[in-house]
């Protein structure tokens, strides 16, 4: 009955997984870890768990080697994950952790709604809790994911994928405070700052969308939010603008295209 519950889930059937035996991975900063306090269970887990570490490079690298690195932090194949984070507060990366875990093949993986903050049960502020190693494999689902080329190839298909830019409207329109080597979006794509979705999310059955930001973060909320909504025919583009402006595809700052 457990797996039934949604991605997204309030603290009282948060405290349900707890009974259920759920994983407990905090995404938050180590400073809010701490000073803000976590779940006493909770491990915390940075948002780059599986890409290269390079600070322009937002990818998942190797799934068998991102799959061994959650299990390292106690993720089971047959128990849920419970991911908490900052919410609105943060940079989505509880939903880039929860995309990571759905895209290498986890089926049972929950986000906190609300965030730390709307958690109701007992917190700790110390680290005492040493998680054991999980049995987690990756089993990834390839509608889930977009690489650069699939997606380039299916942008110039007869029926492209929508694509949503989940960044700031600056960014959008040129602005790189992230370092990405070129300005813009990639054309075609509108504009949906990811935070607009936490109160207004499409009505269910519309897809197919790419979502897509500078380095997966974004756009793995954005996905998180999609998939709470029943929308099941969303993918991550997780290379994102810093990948995409690295290669010869065209990027455009005009804003030629509405939401869809």
């Amino acid at each position: 009955m457990l797996a039934l519950m949604p991605p997204l889930v309030n603290s009282t059937e948060a405290q349900q997984l707890l009974a259920a035996g759920a994983i407990v991975l905090d995404a938050r900063s180590t400073l809010h870890f701490y000073a803000d306090g976590h779940l006493p269970t909770a491990v915390r887990v940075g948002w780059r768990i599986g890409t290269s570490g390079s600070p322009s490079d937002g990818s998942l690298g190797a799934v068998d080697a991102a799959a061994a690195a959650f299990a390292a932090l106690g993720v089971r194949k047959h128990l849920p994950v419970l991911i908490v984070g900052d919410w609105d507060a943060g940079w989505g990366e509880e939903g880039r952790i929860f995309w990571d875990l759905e895209y290498l093949g986890h089926k049972d993986v929950h986000v906190l709604k609300g965030g730390m903050r709307a958690w109701t049960g007992p917190r700790s502020t110390l680290s005492t809790w040493t998680a054991s190693a999980g049995d987690f494999v990756a089993d990834p689902d390839s509608a889930k994911r977009v690489s650069t080329a699939q997606l380039a190839a299916s942008l110039a298909s007869p029926s492209p994928p929508r694509v949503w830019d989940v960044r700031e409207a600056s960014e959008f329109g040129g602005a790189t405070p992230y370092g990405e080597s070129r300005g813009g979006h990639i054309p075609g794509a509108v504009n949906i700052p990811w935070r607009q979705l936490l109160t207004d999310v499409p009505a269910s059955g519309v897809g197919p969308i790419v979502v897509t930001c500078t380095g997966g973060v974004r756009s793995g909320m954005a996905y998180l939010l999609l998939r709470n909504a029943n929308i099941d025919t969303v993918a991550n583009y997780d290379g994102g603008m810093w990948e995409w402006a690295r290669t010869p595809h065209d990027v455009t700052t005009h804003n030629d295209a509405t939401r869809r």
